[in-house]
């Protein structure tokens, strides 16, 4: 079974250069590498497995969300003398390849993603992320983890999906958008946002941008002509009097704060994630004014809406809009060549 994964500096060494890599986050150099471990266990006719699937993965993708999980993976692994390693990956998209005796919703061959609704468990499965390692080749889920794939979506394209369309559908169910409201959508060139503009097409609304560098946001604009601008905090034709009754945000740490003037009453401020994941970005946040944060928004009357997830129902509705509203792959890296076997 193959895997990416941090791995320990040993290891590291033993592996050729075309199956390793060193990312850098903040001042760290983490080794990432594909490996090759043993497959999982699976009897079908077990009891132990009767509502579990085993999935073998054709495609799979890091989200915003491993960097912080790489960095943990390596505080623990970077002392390790011995070749060991953490496999990493958030999103995939597999082949069912066995399934146990009480699985009625899936069969053999179907192609599935992840299912990682939160916070209510669903046919008896714990709610959250289905894997923090889906780079594995193969695994074992749940049958309730799992959702079929639309055949409009290839296999490629289906690994990408789960966490950013659940994410984005909850977050515009969950913000009640009026006719003719004005809704802003922050580090609109992030991948988080792309799925929150892609489950905006339809609605009936004035929708804006915001962007931290003011980089590539004419790709943004083509892709997405809806929107009415894009600005950033150092643009000048950032109109004085626009405020905004929704913000969709994936990053509030950096964005709240400064656009807490520019919110109407009674408006909606949803977020999803913070930026300052790492040690060395949490060590330099600037301290908030707590009291003067909470006055803030009282006096507007502003809900602040955190958002992890979604439902099913999410998931399902955000992959019917994916089937006329597709989002772009800008990147696709081929299968490693021979792994380091541990």
């Amino acid at each position: 079974m193959r895997a990416l994964a941090v791995v320990t500096p040993s290891f590291y060494e033993k592996v050729d250069d075309t199956n390793r890599y060193k990312i850098k986050i903040d001042d760290l150099e983490i080794p990432l590498a594909f490996v090759e471990g043993n497959d999982p266990d699976f009897d079908a006719d077990s009891d132990q497995y009767a509502n579990l699937v085993l999935v073998k993965k054709t495609s799979f993708s890091l989200n915003y969300r491993d960097l912080g999980i790489m960095e943990r993976a390596w505080d623990r692994l970077k002392a390790v003398a011995e070749d060991t390693f953490y496999p990493i990956g958030s999103d995939f998209a597999g082949h069912v390849t066995a399934i146990g005796k009480n699985v009625k919703t899936l069969k053999i061959d179907d192609l599935v993603i992840g299912n990682g609704f939160f916070p209510m468990s669903e046919n008896g499965a714990a709610p959250g992320v289905p894997s923090n390692h889906a780079s594995k080749e193969f695994e074992v889920y749940h049958f309730a983890k799992l959702l079929k794939v639309p055949d409009y979506i290839s296999d490629t394209e289906a690994g990408t999906l789960c966490i950013g369309i659940q994410t984005a559908n909850a977050m515009v169910r969950k913000a009640g958008i009026q006719k003719g409201e004005n809704v802003l959508v922050t580090s609109v060139t992030s991948n988080t946002s792309f799925f929150l503009l892609n489950a905006l097409w339809e609605m009936d609304c004035n929708v804006y941008g915001l962007s931290h560098s003011g980089k590539n946001t004419e790709i943004i604009k083509t892709h997405f002509p809806f929107i009415k601008d894009i600005y950033t905090f150092n643009t000048p034709e950032f109109p004085e009097k626009l405020v905004f009754d929704v913000v969709l945000d994936a990053f509030s740490d950096t964005y709240f704060r400064l656009l807490m003037q520019r919110l109407n009453f009674n408006a909606r401020y949803l977020t999803c994630g913070i930026f300052n994941q790492s040690k060395n970005k949490i060590e330099n946040v600037k301290p908030v004014n707590l009291s003067m944060f909470i006055a803030n928004i009282m006096m507007r009357n502003i809900s602040l809406i955190g958002n992890c997830l979604g439902n099913t129902e999410d998931l399902v509705n955000g992959l019917a809009i994916y089937k006329t509203r597709k989002m772009v792959l800008d990147s696709v890296f081929p299968k490693p060549a021979n792994c380091r076997n541990l």
